[in-house]
């Protein structure tokens, strides 16, 4: 009775969630593993989200009027006091110029509003490029979306274990059906930030080819170091920024996002958005509102992104110099985000053996590398889970590194 795409997905699951149905298991029955799990999969943080926005959430709640309006549906795009609001969030917080409100669709979290660019700029036998590594749910949202008939490319970005994007090797895979790649920057699984003369690059190549750039932006907040520079500038023409409050607000359960669009695009993406999702959630929406329009508030948000900034960054650090004490594996160090990407094919090249090795002998959960849009021989171990309790952190590192002492030897 399941359609073939259901079909498919059974039998093609996120490896992710079903780390998370191990880490249940765990939860459940402890006492059938040797210690607990130690998690170090996931991609969302566990630092609560700024007080500021508790504040304008209470304000919401206690006014009778906005709180009536925040059970009411908003227009799909959003409310215009939101929409008019952002580019002042994008302004304040990350120094960034020149963002048109009529450019900005506000949606129900960047997962689905990814998902309907795709089913926007994609036809059967179209293709998009992805990265490699990337974002593992990117090909499966591609997948279901397009029901298997869009065609994936990968471009490797990683060559003998660093980071470096080739413009001529992606001019080799670009074609008359190439209608959009996706770039993620901060990167995931990588932690690399992609500078803007490539970035450039690749628009132009957009520009000459007719396709559209997507720029997922979802750990911008996450820079270490200097605001790059592309996360200031205006967008270009065939650009589509991709922007969640998910993991800057540390607020993964509120679904909310934004999309910055060429103007064009605006009004397809609000049809289908009617048919999809009718609406973003409007509470969330109206503590966004009181926040953006109000100067202390957001100063008071800037503040907790830039202690945030330096607390991660500090815990990155921490893990790429012990990852690099272990013997015969290669650290890419992150420029932002919270994950660690590293190399053990000099070990061992099927990640996959490993990644179920620490969780069976180890209790251990990483992420493999091969999920990653095919990144083969590599480990994506995340912090964020751990930030609040940086001993669970290190305790998993001295697993690591016992695990691989004892198959070295």
């Amino acid at each position: 009775v399941l359609s073939r795409i259901a079909r498919y997905m059974v039998e093609h699951p996120s490896s992710i969630r079903e780390i998370m149905e191990l880490v249940a298991e765990y939860e459940k029955h402890p006492e059938r593993f040797p210690r607990p799990l130690i998690y170090l999969a996931g991609g969302w943080p566990q630092d609560p989200p700024p007080e500021i926005a508790r504040k304008k959430f209470l304000e919401v709640i206690s006014d009778d009027a906005l709180w009536k309006k925040a059970a009411r549906y908003s227009p799909t795009i959003g409310f215009p006091d939101l929409i008019e609001s952002i580019p002042d969030y994008e302004k304040y917080v990350f120094g960034r110029n020149g963002v048109d409100p009529k450019t900005i669709v506000v949606g129900l979290g960047s997962t689905e509003q990814t998902a309907t660019i795709f089913r926007l700029l994609l036809d059967a036998d179209d293709e998009i490029i992805l990265t490699t590594p990337g974002y593992l749910n990117h090909k499966r949202q591609i997948e279901l979306e397009l029901e298997l008939r869009a065609r994936i490319k990968y471009w490797n970005i990683i060559e003998d274990g660093e980071f470096a994007p080739s413009l001529e090797s992606l001019k080799e895979i670009i074609t008359n059906r190439t209608k959009a790649i996706l770039i993620i920057s901060p990167g995931n699984p990588d932690g690399q930030i992609w500078d803007d003369d490539i970035l450039k690059g690749i628009h132009d190549l957009a520009v000459d080819h007719g396709f559209y750039v997507l720029l997922d932006v979802a750990y911008r907040a996450f820079v270490f170091g200097d605001m790059p520079r592309a996360f200031q500038r205006s967008p270009l023409e065939r650009e589509i920024w991709i922007c969640s409050f998910s993991k800057e607000f540390r607020a993964p359960g509120w679904r909310a996002s934004y999309v910055i669009v060429p103007e064009e695009l605006v009004r397809p993406l609000n049809t289908m958005e009617q048919a999809r999702v009718l609406a973003p959630v409007s509470p969330v929406q109206m503590m966004l509102i009181r926040l953006f329009s109000d100067k202390n508030a957001l100063r008071e948000l800037r503040a907790f992104y830039d202690e945030g900034r330096k607390r991660y960054e500090k815990i990155a650090e921490e893990t790429v110099k012990s990852l690099s004490e272990i013997g015969k594996i290669k650290v890419l160090k992150p420029r932002g985000g919270f994950y660690v990407f590293f190399n053990i094919s000099e070990i061992e090249p099927d990640d996959k053996k490993i990644w179920r090795d620490l969780i069976d002998k180890k209790q251990l959960a990483l992420a493999p590398g091969s999920d990653f849009n095919g990144a083969r021989g590599w480990l994506r171990l995340s912090f964020a889970p751990v930030v609040e309790t940086p001993e669970k952190l290190r305790e998993g590192l001295e697993r690591l590194k016992e695990y691989f002492s004892e198959i070295g030897s």
